[in-house]
């Protein structure tokens, strides 16, 4: 009889049987609680069916009018805590149901949710097949990737923005003396931008012009919402009303703070930007 106490150990043993084998993905192998939010991060940028998306959405208490993505981004890693251990062995069980279901989508379990495991049916229903080609920035790219080779696609998505990029030139200087049409790969002309003192331009790709890792691929979200910015104890507006952030920080290669209207990597150090604290607000903007 299947029942969720069989679920969860067939779920546990997807695990160790992946992880001795080497089939997990990248990520999982060192597991930390950190580790756990990241993955849930990129499976947001990869293949959700829509079973994974309710998931998603119970688990991480999205709401009406809130983005999934942002809402993982800013989770607690002491909330992972329930799957780490289970994953560790450190508890026989999961003692929540949501914590379970979101275990069989970080692992790849394929009989999920619960109802289809119960079923004994596999069905495949991704609806979201992978658009990014990021540099861990929010957005699509122009490029649509749809690799057929799963072992690729981890491959690739571990890879560094400036090492995409140089795949990028690599594919489309083959295309070029080939022959082959670049319209057979790119969803549309690829565009391209760059950091200029405080925000984003869109520029013409030209290595001569700008080194390699100066150029990223254009995003239209980037160039009209994420500027740096200097913060006013008495009139910035810190936090929305439902007490989501407006503004992210990070340090330069000086190691001094800056301040930014959006989420996004730094432009000098690539480090992932941190939303704003009433604790920094305090001690580094109104002191």
């Amino acid at each position: 009889m299947k029942t969720i106490k069989t679920y969860e150990n067939a779920i546990r043993e997807k695990y160790l049987s992946d992880k001795s084998s080497g089939e997990l993905r990248p990520n999982l192998f060192n597991l930390t609680r950190g580790t756990l939010r990241t993955v849930c991060i990129n499976l947001i940028d990869e293949t959700l069916s829509a079973d994974d998306l309710l998931v998603f959405n119970n688990y991480f208490k999205v709401g009406e009018n809130k983005d999934l993505r942002r809402q993982v981004e800013n989770y607690d890693i002491e909330g992972f805590r329930p799957i780490y251990n289970f994953l560790k062995g450190d508890t026989g069980s999961i003692q929540s149901f949501d914590a379970l279901e979101l275990t069989a989508v970080i692992i790849d379990f394929q009989l999920r949710p619960f109802k289809k495991y119960r079923n004994g049916k596999i069905e495949n229903e991704k609806i979201k097949r992978v658009e990014y080609i990021s540099d861990l920035e929010n957005g699509k790219s122009t490029i649509v990737v749809k690799p057929k080779n799963k072992k690729f696609f981890l491959w690739y998505s571990t890879m560094s923005a400036t090492n995409k990029v140089l795949l990028y030139i690599g594919i489309i200087t083959l295309i070029t003396f080939g022959g082959i049409s670049t319209k057979h790969i790119l969803k549309k002309e690829a565009r391209w931008m760059i950091w200029q003192e405080d925000h984003y331009i869109e520029v013409g790709f030209d290595t001569e012009k700008y080194k390699l890792n100066q150029l990223k691929l254009y995003k239209e979200e980037r160039i009209k919402n994420f500027k740096k910015t200097t913060p006013i104890c008495d009139t910035t507006i810190f936090f929305n009303e439902d007490g989501s952030v407006n503004i992210w920080y990070g340090k330069n290669r000086g190691k001094e703070l800056e301040y930014f209207t959006a989420l996004g990597l730094h432009p000098e150090t690539g480090k992932t930007l941190k939303p704003i604290t009433q604790y920094m607000i305090d001690k580094y903007i109104c002191d």
